[in-house]
């Protein structure tokens, strides 16, 4: 906490919760991109972008998985909108172990997501993966009869509150959200959205036509890496 905007102050003066630099490893080969510190750092933003069935979904539950594997004692949670699991469990078992809160999009019932979505998150969690931003936002909008700028005010508020460890536990929560992108491939999010985000990693296909060409990953923005 800064304090007033007013206030100058020296990075030597100010002195920092140790737990804020730890990294979270995933003992995959994602640890050596995450972070030029090698891994998943505590308390940051990263956005997944990327092209129609490129992976992210899959690429983020791996992850996911691979870091409740290699640390057991983090409590992770990836929060979704309805989807058919049963076929990315057959595919990889190791997700069916993964903390879900899922998310509905029927407004034809009494539904109160976002209600549900701050009582869960504000029980602390290491990490948190949110499936995706856009969707959230949208079923915010619409149960809470308010326009797309205020959900996604709501929505960057917890996510703040969260980093800063504004929760039962204590901890500086991580989050990793998958955001739409346009047809073009092009970011879809305001400017307040874009200046939240560590960093930007883009999943795509070296053929955007053609959904069984090689794949890559590469980061458009990373205040935490090289």
């Amino acid at each position: 906490n800064m304090g007033k905007f007013d206030e100058v102050v020296r990075m030597c003066d100010i002195k920092f919760d140790a737990s804020l630099f730890k990294n979270f490893l995933s003992g995959s080969a994602l640890d050596w991109v995450l972070s030029s510190s090698y891994g998943l750092p505590c308390g940051v933003n990263y956005m997944v972008i990327g092209d129609p069935g490129v992976g992210k979904t899959t690429i983020i539950l791996d992850l996911l998985a691979n870091l409740q594997k290699e640390n057991p004692e983090l409590k992770i949670l990836f929060v979704m909108n309805e989807i058919d699991l049963a076929i990315y469990v057959s595919r990889y078992p190791e997700f069916q172990h993964i903390n879900i809160l899922f998310v509905e999009s029927d407004c034809s019932i009494n539904t109160h997501n976002w209600d549900k979505v701050y009582s869960v998150l504000s029980e602390g969690w290491d990490i948190v993966a949110i499936d995706s931003f856009y969707e959230l936002q949208s079923i915010i909008k619409e149960e809470e009869d308010i326009k797309m700028k205020e959900a996604e005010s709501r929505i960057l508020s917890i996510i703040k509150r969260q980093n800063k460890a504004e929760n039962s536990r204590g901890v500086h929560t991580t989050f990793l959200t998958i955001q739409q992108v346009t047809k073009s491939g092009a970011f879809v999010g305001s400017n307040r959205l874009k200046h939240m985000i560590t960093a930007m990693m883009e999943l795509r296909l070296e053929n955007a036509k053609n959904i069984y060409s090689d794949r890559y990953v590469v980061f458009s923005k990373h205040r935490r890496g090289d």
